[in-house]
């Protein structure tokens, strides 16, 4: 877009200067930073993901803000200024951690920045999936050559709402939620499902072959720290909250060890009870299999935030937007879960926070 063209800076960046360049303002506009007792200048742009246009973008950068825009050696050309990598939100996924490293750019993210928005928006996609909203907005839609649909046919559309085993919905006293990933938004997650009479597992890590553990339930390093901060934590196994769970909430980032964490023995352990929600990451979660054991009716719903390959539009994106998964109890989102304005507000406090750290030498969050 015409905002959007090439902009070079006034002066280029120097020990008493920085240039600071904001590669997608479509989540949050900044100004008026404070970066003393050096100088600044700050270059928005509203959507950078081609790498051709970051490349370009950040050549005459000291300081470059990305939230979706991926950073990694191809995207960075050589960018000889560059010092300081902010990821306002707190996933790194998106950024090659390696590559900064070895060029000795250090790297901050935010974590909390949008634990709140995710975890009100995982409890409303797990409602569409439990109460197939979105089935049953497509059960009054869809009409048959009389111009009737099922309910003015046969009088009554809740045998559209049976669960897998064929039995109501279950409310949410019975429900069993299982949370991988008990960082800031599983904390978070737990106290809501709690306040809403759900029993809460907390998943232990994932056994792997010749019994290894994934890093999968603790992404802030807060082990033993509960969702109200003051006591302790009881992990049940991984396994056996596969097996418990009637909800399984997934709010882990993508790493290797995370990677189809849940796959075709999970999927096939899982009660028919269950609803998959997942707003971690899109590769946490084999796809194939998800749509697989909906479209067998081995578990009663799911609901998606996050893609394998975003953004998605397609099936070469996702299989979940393959035409043939339309008629699933398959709700998604178009990763928009960190999306609020007290996530806006804590993405610009957390940046502004990292800048003046940064120019006063003070110690920040960083993970490079």
């Amino acid at each position: 877009m015409a905002g959007d063209e090439l902009k070079h800076p006034q002066k280029l960046p120097s020990s008493t200067h920085e240039v600071i360049v904001l590669l997608d303002g479509i989540n949050f506009i900044l100004d008026n930073v404070d970066t003393a007792p050096q100088s600044h200048e700050l270059i928005s742009y509203h959507y950078m993901v081609q790498t051709h246009e970051i490349r370009e973008r950040v050549q005459q950068a000291s300081i470059v803000i990305a939230t979706q825009a991926p950073i990694n050696g191809e995207s960075l050309g050589e960018a000889p200024y560059l010092k300081f990598v902010i990821v306002p939100s707190v996933g790194t996924n998106h950024i090659d951690l390696e590559e900064c490293r070895r060029r000795g750019i250090r790297v901050a993210n935010s974590p909390g920045s949008t634990s709140l928005a995710v975890a009100e928006h995982c409890l409303s996609m797990y409602f569409a999936a439990r109460r197939g909203t979105v089935t049953m907005h497509n059960v009054l839609r869809d009409v048959d050559e009389n111009g009737k649909n099922i309910w003015k046919r046969e009088g009554n559309a809740s045998h559209k709402m049976k669960m897998a085993n064929g039995n109501p919905p279950v409310a949410l006293c019975q429900e069993v939620v299982g949370i991988f990933g008990y960082g800031f938004i599983g904390k978070r997650l737990a106290t809501l499902c709690e306040a809403l009479g759900m029993k809460v597992l907390i998943s232990g890590r994932k056994t792997k072959p010749g019994g290894a553990t994934t890093n999968t339930p603790a992404q802030n390093g807060n082990e033993s720290t509960s969702s109200n901060g003051n006591s302790s934590v009881t992990r049940t196994p991984f396994d056996e909250v596969i097996r418990s769970a009637t909800v399984l909430f997934i709010t882990c980032p993508l790493t290797p060890e995370t990677a189809n964490m849940l796959d075709g023995p999970e999927f096939a352990a899982m009660r028919p009870e269950a609803v998959v929600i997942n707003a971690g990451r899109g590769g946490v979660v084999n796809n194939v299999v998800l749509v697989q054991a909906l479209r067998e009716n081995r578990i009663s719903g799911a609901a998606v935030d996050v893609y394998d390959r975003e953004p998605a539009s397609s099936v070469e994106d996702s299989v979940l937007l393959a035409e043939d998964a339309r008629d699933l109890n398959l709700t998604l989102s178009p990763h928009v879960g960190y999306f609020s304005g007290q996530t806006v507000l804590m993405m610009d406090k957390m940046t502004r926070a990292h800048l003046k750290n940064y120019a006063t030498g003070e110690e920040g969050h960083y993970v490079v």
